[in-house]
């Protein structure tokens, strides 16, 4: 009876190890990573104004991943530095899947101008996860959850709050599945429209913009616009460090 009972026991311990494995390799399968999600990954991507001219350089480097049953989170560190090399800002970001959904820091999305004249100072960011709808599932299809989520980043100078900026991303919407050219490759991505709204002190910057994102690398270029649709800034992978 003992033996049966041990057996049995056993039996249920690897039936339930069998199903975790099962649900973990389901949810992570179900959710496309839009960001480099292998220890040591680094990633390059190069800033320009509307004429072409080197303005910064983000640069991202994966220091952690975890795997979870429900999904997978990477943390990664950021830095900001001028067209010299000139370090202008660091710090930490998180990308995670969880339950089918991707969604990662907005301080690794921004590039637009006036996050940037602002990193000029010592300033420090308040943001919201955005979420990536997955690139390889049909965003026309109503059986998809694609709905794009609006998201707010603060960015405050270190002992002058008065001195700060907010951007906000809303109505982003599907526009097509298309390849992009880089300087790190060419790759197969989801092309989305968002508009921007920038509030500081001095005044409120409205304009729209594009980003082209691709799975297990997160965001290969964007382009900022302003209301007259002349193009402001945009940005492009350079290059991946395994």
């Amino acid at each position: 009876i003992i033996n049966l009972y041990l057996i049995m026991k056993l039996k249920n311990l690897l039936l339930m190890g069998v199903m975790l494995i099962a649900t973990s390799a389901v949810a992570q399968e179900n959710c496309t990573f839009f960001f480099p999600n292998q220890e040591g990954q680094q990633v390059t991507r190069n800033c320009y104004t509307a004429n072409g001219k080197l303005s910064s350089i983000l640069v991202y480097r994966v220091d952690q991943v975890y795997d979870y049953p429900s999904g997978t989170e990477a943390i990664a560190s950021y830095t900001f530095s001028n067209a010299a090399g000139k370090l202008i800002n660091s710090g930490q970001m998180v990308a995670r899947c969880n339950d089918g959904d991707f969604s990662m820091s907005m301080n690794g999305a921004t590039t637009f101008p006036a996050a940037m004249d602002m990193m000029n100072t010592d300033v420090y960011m308040i943001g919201d996860l955005m979420n990536y709808p997955d690139a390889m599932s049909d965003p026309t299809d109503p059986d998809d959850d694609n709905e794009f989520d609006d998201a707010t980043i603060r960015l405050y100078q270190k002992g002058n709050k008065n001195n700060r900026a907010e951007i906000t991303l809303s109505d982003r919407r599907f526009v097509a599945t298309e390849s992009v050219d880089t300087p790190a490759g060419p790759f197969y991505c989801t092309k989305i429209k968002y508009d921007i709204d920038i509030w500081t002190p001095k005044g409120k910057i409205e304009g729209y913009g594009y980003e082209w994102y691709a799975p297990n690398i997160g965001i290969v270029r964007s382009e900022q616009y302003n209301k007259k649709n002349e193009l402001q800034s945009y940005s492009v992978l350079e290059k991946i460090k395994k």
